[in-house]
């Protein structure tokens, strides 16, 4: 449902009242949220104790897909009572604290997490390999900034085919005007910040080609770019799976020891 409510054909029967569907919708959507809020009372009113229940994870973001429901519900019935002379203020403060709403909404699919227990699994060993993540993350960031700022320094430099450009050259050889203008093309690496989101796509692999360097020493250093990215990928990637795997066929042993500590979570 959280999907369908974004497709422009559906989003009317979401969100006008007057619509046919609107009532059936809304009521299967208040039945599914009656169901988690229960099961979620029970789970906190069965805990052994409510200090313990608060320090987990997993129940904090069950409340955040719990409470996003029925903070619309109180701001519709809300609208629907307070008319004033300021409604439009209040309308736009209230578009913004719904739009926020629907974002934690989407917190909801992780309520699957907990009726997996592999994946829960695999959630702590991705927890107790934080260390390999942020050695793996500083590196990145690392290459990141450098290879953004030379490509933002490379292409802020003049290029040789523009300072060439001159009026006579242009008179002489009037048909490859075009050509020669297209080679003093302005550069798309207008800061280091933007510089840096294409080093991210490059050192990454991924290579979107939204952003292109013009120059000859440009090109060059994209390569070493993509070069590097590849190095600097690979080789923590080996130290995390390994890792990985060592993390999750532990947590998986103590599990099995333990069930009662998976089934708390």
């Amino acid at each position: 449902m959280l999907i369908l409510e974004t497709e422009p054909k559906f989003k009317d029967h979401f969100e006008v009242t007057t619509d046919p569907l609107y009532k059936y919708l809304f009521g299967l959507n208040s039945a599914i949220m009656l169901y988690f809020t229960i099961d979620y009372l029970l789970r906190l009113f069965t805990h052994p104790s409510y200090k313990e229940f608060f320090k987990m994870f997993l129940p904090w973001l069950d409340l955040l897909s719990i409470l996003p429901f029925y903070v619309e519900v109180t701001m519709m019935v809300f609208s629907q009572n307070q008319r004033t002379n300021t409604e439009d203020e209040k309308s736009g403060s209230g578009l913004v604290i719904l739009r926020l709403c629907r974002i934690f909404r989407v917190t909801r699919v992780f309520k699957f997490a907990r009726r997996s227990e592999n994946l829960l699994i695999l959630l702590k060993a991705v927890g107790n390999t934080y260390k390999e993540l942020i050695l793996l993350s500083g590196v990145v960031s690392l290459a990141v900034v450098s290879f953004g700022s030379i490509m933002y320094t490379i292409e802020s430099l003049p290029q040789p085919a523009c300072i060439n450009n001159t009026a006579a050259d242009l008179r002489e050889s009037p048909n490859n005007s075009t050509v020669e203008q297209a080679s003093c093309e302005k550069t798309q690496f207008s800061s280091i910040l933007i510089s840096c989101w294409w080093a991210v796509i490059t050192v990454t692999t991924v290579g979107y080609g939204d952003m292109i360097p013009l120059s000859t020493l440009g090109k060059c250093m994209g390569s070493c770019a993509v070069f590097c990215g590849l190095i600097i990928i690979a080789l923590p990637a080996t130290i995390i799976v390994t890792r990985f795997s060592e993390e999750y066929e532990r947590t998986k042993m103590q599990n099995e020891m333990n069930p009662c500590a998976s089934v708390a979570m």
